[in-house]
Formats: C-alpha cells, sequence, structure tokens
C-alpha cells in the first residue's frame, strides 16, 4: 500500500502535520455528517421524527463510543508492531480484531434489537416520539456490524501510518448518507428509521468500496473470513488497550449529560446557548483531537521501535503545533465572545449568555492542546488506563461539583478550563517518572536496519 509509511525516521514536523491533516478532514467530515442529518431531518420531519433521532442518536453515540474504544486498542498496537517490524504480529492482530469484533458485533445487534423496548422507556421518551425512536434504533442495531467493520478498518490503517484512505472511506460514508437521507426521509417520508437506514446502509457501502479497495491493492491483510483469527493474547492487548478508552469516552459523555441538565435549570436561555457553544467548542478542538490522534500513532511505532526519545519529541512537536491553532482561537473567543455568538442567532439574550460561557472557557482553546496532546503521547504509549483515570477523576470531581455550584454560564464556562489543570498536572508527573516506558513490545529492529532504511528513503 502506497499510503503507508514508517514514521521512524527522519524529520518530524512535516511528517505529523502531513499525517494529521487527514485527520482533521474527517473529524470535520463527521460533524458535518451529524449536522446535515439533523438539518434534512428537521426540513422534511415533525417533532416527533425530531424528536426520534435527537434520543436515537444519543444511545448510538453511547455504542459509538465503545467500538471506537475498542479499535483504539487495535491502532495503538498495530502502530506498535509495525513501528517493530514485526509483519506477523500486524496481520495477527488485525485476523484477531476483525475476528473479535465480528463476534461482538452480532452479540450486541441481538442485545440491542432485544432491548430497544426498554431503553426506550428508560430514556423517558414523550409518546408522541417512542414509534420513531424505536425505528431509528432497530436500524441502527442493524447497522453495528457494519460500524465495526468500518471503524476496524479506518483504525488499522491509522496504526500502519495511513491517515489518507480512512479520510477517503468517510467521505463516501459523508456523502451517501447525505442522498439517503433526501431519499429516505425526504422522498419516502419514512421519518426518524430512515435517517438511521441512510446512516447504517452509508457505513456498510463504505465498508464495502474499503475492502475491495484494499484487497486490490495488495494489502498487508487478506479480508477473508478464513484469516479472521481468534488468538488469546493479541485479544488480551487489544482489550486492555481499548476497553479503558471507551470506558473514559462513556463517563465523559455521561458527565456532560449531568452538565446539561444543571444548565437547563437556568432557563430556557441558557440552556439554547449551551446547546450552540457546545458545537462552537466542538469546532475549535478539532484540530487538537486530530493532532493528538496522529501523535498516537506516531509515537507507537516509535515506542515499537524502541526510538524513545524520538517518541517523546514527536509530543512536543504535536503541542506546538496544535497551540498554532489554539492561540488564535483562544484570542478570537476571549476578545470577541457576542460576534461568534452572532454568527449562530440573533436572539439577544442567547447571544448575551452564550457570549459569557465562551469568554469563560476561552482559555480551554489553549490548556486543551496540551492535555490532548500528552494523552495522545500515553495513548500511544499504550497507557490508555492512566488516561481513563486521569480524565474520568477530572470530569467527576473537578468539572462536575464546579459547574454543580455554578450560578450562570459564565461560572460554567470557567469550570471548563479549571478542569485542565489537575489533567496536566497528573500527566505530567507520570510522563516525568518513566512509567510509560513499561510494559512496551519487545523491538526487533537493530539501529543498523533502521539506518539502511533511512537511506532507502533518502536516496
Amino acid at each position: 500500500m502506497n499510503n503507508t509509511q514508517k514514521l521512524t525516521y527522519g524529520p518530524i514536523w512535516l511528517p505529523l502535520v502531513k499525517f494529521a491533516l487527514p485527520f482533521l478532514g474527517a473529524s470535520f467530515l463527521q460533524a458535518l455528517y451529524g449536522t446535515t442529518d439533523m438539518l434534512i431531518v428537521s426540513y422534511f420531519g415533525d417533532a416527533s421524527v425530531l424528536s426520534g433521532v435527537g434520543i436515537g442518536a444519543q444511545v448510538i453515540f453511547a455504542v459509538m463510543c465503545l467500538i471506537t474504544g475498542l479499535t483504539t486498542g487495535g491502532t495503538i498496537l498495530i502502530g506498535q508492531y509495525f513501528g517493530a517490524n514485526k509483519t506477523k504480529d500486524v496481520q495477527e492482530t488485525i485476523g484477531t480484531m476483525f475476528g473479535l469484533f465480528s463476534i461482538v458485533g452480532v452479540i450486541m445487534t441481538v442485545l440491542f434489537l432485544l432491548l430497544t423496548p426498554t431503553l426506550v422507556d428508560w430514556l423517558q421518551t414523550p409518546k408522541e416520539a417512542i414509534e420513531e425512536t424505536k425505528h431509528y434504533l432497530y436500524f441502527g442495531a442493524l447497522g453495528i456490524c457494519f460500524t465495526f467493520g468500518y471503524n476496524g478498518i479506518c483504525a488499522v490503517l491509522r496504526g500502519l501510518g495511513d491517515s489518507k484512505n480512512p479520510l477517503k472511506f468517510i467521505t463516501i460514508a459523508c456523502l451517501c448518507n447525505i442522498v439517503l437521507d433526501f431519499l429516505f426521509v425526504g422522498a419516502f417520508n419514512w421519518g426518524a428509521g430512515g435517517a438511521s437506514l441512510a446512516t447504517t446502509l452509508s457505513q456498510g457501502i463504505s465498508l464495502f468500496f474499503a475492502i475491495r479497495y484494499l484487497n486490490k491493492n495488495k494489502f498487508i491483510f487478506d479480508f477473508k473470513f478464513k484469516n479472521f483469527l481468534l488468538i488469546p493474547d493479541k485479544i488480551k492487548m487489544i482489550l486492555k488497550i481499548g476497553i479503558p478508552v471507551s470506558f473514559q469516552d462513556s463517563i465523559l459523555m455521561i458527565s456532560f449529560l449531568f452538565v446539561l441538565v444543571i444548565v437547563n435549570k437556568m432557563g430556557v436561555y441558557a440552556s439554547a446557548a449551551a446547546g450552540i457553544t457546545e458545537k462552537i467548542d466542538g469546532l475549535t478542538i478539532i484540530p487538537s483531537l486530530a493532532f493528538s490522534s496522529a501523535v498516537s500513532v506516531m509515537v507507537a511505532q516509535n515506542i515499537g521501535a524502541g526510538h524513545l526519545d524520538r517518541a517523546r519529541q514527536v509530543m512536543f512537536t504535536g503541542l506546538l503545533t496544535s497551540l498554532c491553532f489554539g492561540v488564535p482561537m483562544f484570542f478570537l473567543m476571549s476578545h470577541f465572545p457576542s460576534t461568534v455568538m452572532s454568527w449562530t442567532t440573533n436572539n439577544p439574550e442567547i447571544i448575551r449568555q452564550g457570549a459569557d460561557y465562551i469568554y469563560g472557557y476561552s482559555a480551554d482553546c489553549i490548556l486543551l492542546c496540551v492535555v490532548f496532546a500528552l494523552n495522545g503521547f500515553l495513548n500511544g504509549c499504550g497507557k490508555t488506563t492512566f488516561t481513563m483515570l486521569n480524565n474520568v477523576f477530572a470530569a467527576l470531581f473537578v468539572r462536575l461539583p464546579l459547574v454543580y455550584i455554578a450560578t450562570d454560564l459564565f461560572e460554567v464556562g470557567w469550570a471548563l478550563p479549571i478542569v485542565a489543570f489537575p489533567q496536566i498536572l497528573f500527566a505530567l508527573f507520570y510522563f516525568y517518572t518513566g512509567r510509560w516506558k513499561k510494559g512496551m513490545i519487545k523491538n526487533t529492529v537493530s539501529s543498523e536496519n533502521i539506518q539502511q532504511i533511512f537511506k532507502e528513503k533518502t536516496c
């Protein structure tokens, strides 16, 4: 594959940026994915359809947290084996990933189909939206195996240093979803179920093209069912790295739901302002998240190759580069918060409260660059349990108490950057103790081999 690459030699900054840009594009596309879905549904559907999509999407997002967490385990493990030049272990890890994901996907699909009515009741779904929510969840359940396969392939490619093809596959899914949304929701009037079916089929189509493309281009792994494996030690390592990420994402999502409940008690204007600023906040952190993901893969490969000093350099390079985005965002949010809010609404009270919130969390644009760079480094080292404990502690024991005692959106906004300080301090302490060096896979690449590879690449 032309796009797979070793990131263990040569300059750091340019390869890191080139590797991160497709992550950045994929993140924006995924944000567009969800926004377009809601816009089309809101145009063609009534309140019950909107409610069904909104509630169903929250549940599906929780499932996505579990899936992406497990695939992250595969990305990091593959990156380390690839960096160590262990081709057989790379193939066995890929085979085990898809063998494991096939079984887990089928089990989750069956459970989801059986538990959907119970979930709808637990969520206190409005009576008018019960059927629409059920339809959304039923079709979403049928797409769980597609979601595993789709995210699994992207995870494998990124671990091998290829961030370009995942962007292509996400683009296919996004375009298909928009077309099918217009067809199923607009033309056929299938409501929330149509929106969910559009997402399921778009991911299935993207998965089909991804497998076909990789097989035609002599990929390192042949996607045939006989090659799907269940190797115990590989399963253990995938789960050891991936489960903490899944758990962390789920807990963080729940903590933000509690924040939303607290903000909703401040009134309808505060609720509306918080909803808008959440979208703005999500956009501002996309560059930092993209570089964090790129740092994880690049560090994983260098850890596998035994290049510890280079791995550290990757982290600092990623941090400084993400600050090139974070600092201008901080300046914009802290100096022109009302202007930013006016781009999304013309209601003066929502603009006022939203501007207070944006001004409060503006420092987060800088602090999160540090948090995500450290998280990306430690995740690349396979230390996802530490990052999980660090982030969950900050969410449950710092963010929620601060938000609970807040009396307006300005104070809620200030709670977010304050949370970053303990995260940074604990991560830096862990980094400087050197504990991240323990538990690495054994390197089989000699310095002579690396020098020879570098000479070949620079000829």
